[in-house]
C-alpha cells in the first residue's frame, strides 16, 4: 500500500501490485486489505489499531507487525506507547506475529547509519560521545525482510514475538571506525564528554537539525544488545555482520550518488 505521492521508482517488480491509499484513511485501508491472505504492517506502529480493525472487518486473520526493540529503552520517549500498542496486538484475535528489530540500515532510505556514513565521508574530525563504549546491534534491512518473510511462511511464528538484531553487538566507537575503513577514509575521532554532548543535545532540541537531540545522546550511552536465539530456532534467522552490512550500504549509497 502506497500513497499517491509516494516515490515508487524503486518498486520495479512485476510481482508487486500497488494499492494506492493512505493508512490513516480507513476506507482506503479497508479496500487494500480486502481479499488479501495476510497483512504485513511495516510502517508506523501507531497505525496498528486500525490495521487490526480492518483485518477483522475484511476477514483477514494473518497479520505480522513490525514493532521495535525501542520498547525496552529507558530513554526512548515513545517506549511506553510502543508497549501499550504491542499489548493490543497480543490481546487481539488475529493470528499475529510480532517482530521487534533493532536499528535498521541498508541504503539511503535509512535514517540512522546512513547519516553516520555521510558524516564520516565528509568530515576529517568527528566527535564521539564519551569513550564510545555504548553497544549497538543494527540489523541489515535484507535480514529483516528475510525473517519477516519466513515468519509469514511458517506457522510456528503464530502468536509469538521475536527480537531480531545484527549478528553481534558492536561498540559505537568501533562502528565509526568500521565505517571509515569501509569508505577508505582516515578520520580522527575525538572522545567528547557526555555532559558536553548532552548540552549539544539540548541545543538540538531548540534548533532542530535531524542529527542530534537529547534522546539520541542518552541512547548512545545505553547498551542496545539483544538475543535473537528464538528467531534463530524457529525461523533460521542468521543475520550478517555489521562489517558486511556496511559494505553493502556504502555500495548502495555510491550507486545512487549519495556519496
Amino acid at each position: 500500500m502506497v500513497r499517491e505521492s509516494s516515490d515508487i521508482s524503486w518498486m520495479r517488480d512485476e510481482n508487486i501490485e500497488l494499492a494506492i491509499g493512505d493508512i490513516n484513511n480507513y476506507d482506503s485501508l479497508l479496500a487494500a486489505v480486502d481479499g488479501t491472505e495476510a497483512v504485513i504492517h511495516l510502517v508506523n506502529i501507531r497505525s496498528s489499531p486500525q490495521i487490526i480493525q480492518a483485518c477483522y472487518e475484511a476477514g483477514v486473520m494473518r497479520a505480522i507487525f513490525i514493532n521495535t526493540t525501542g520498547i525496552y529503552s529507558k530513554y526512548q520517549q515513545y517506549a511506553v506507547e510502543y508497549q501499550r500498542l504491542e499489548a493490543t496486538m497480543l490481546d487481539c484475535k488475529l493470528d499475529y506475529t510480532i517482530i521487534r528489530p533493532t536499528m535498521i540500515y541498508g541504503n539511503y532510505q535509512d535514517k540512522n547509519i546512513h547519516k553516520l556514513v555521510m558524516i564520516v565521508n565528509k568530515y576529517p574530525i568527528i566527535p564521539v560521545l564519551g569513550k564510545g563504549y555504548g553497544l549497538m546491534q543494527p540489523i541489515y534491512a535484507g535480514d529483516l525482510a528475510m525473517v519477516t518473510a519466513r515468519a509469514f511462511m511458517n506457522d510456528i511464528s503464530i502468536r509469538k514475538a521475536y527480537n531480531v538484531a545484527g549478528k553481534e553487538s558492536v561498540r559505537f566507537s568501533d562502528i565509526m571506525h568500521i565505517i571509515s575503513s569501509t569508505l577508505g577514509k582516515r578520520r580522527l575521532f575525538i572522545n567528547t564528554p557526555y555532559l558536553l554532548m548532552l548540552v549539544a543535545g539540548y541545543i538540538g532540541e531548540w534548533i532542530p537539525n535531524g542529527l542530534i537531540n537529547v534522546e539520541r545522546v542518552q541512547r548512545l550511552q545505553e547498551d542496545k544488545s539483544f538475543s535473537y536465539d528464538e528467531a534463530g530456532r524457529d525461523l533460521a534467522f542468521s543475520p550478517i555482520s555489521f562489517e558486511k552490512g556496511i559494505t553493502l550500504e556504502v555500495e548502495a549509497l555510491r550507486k545512487v550518488g549519495v556519496i
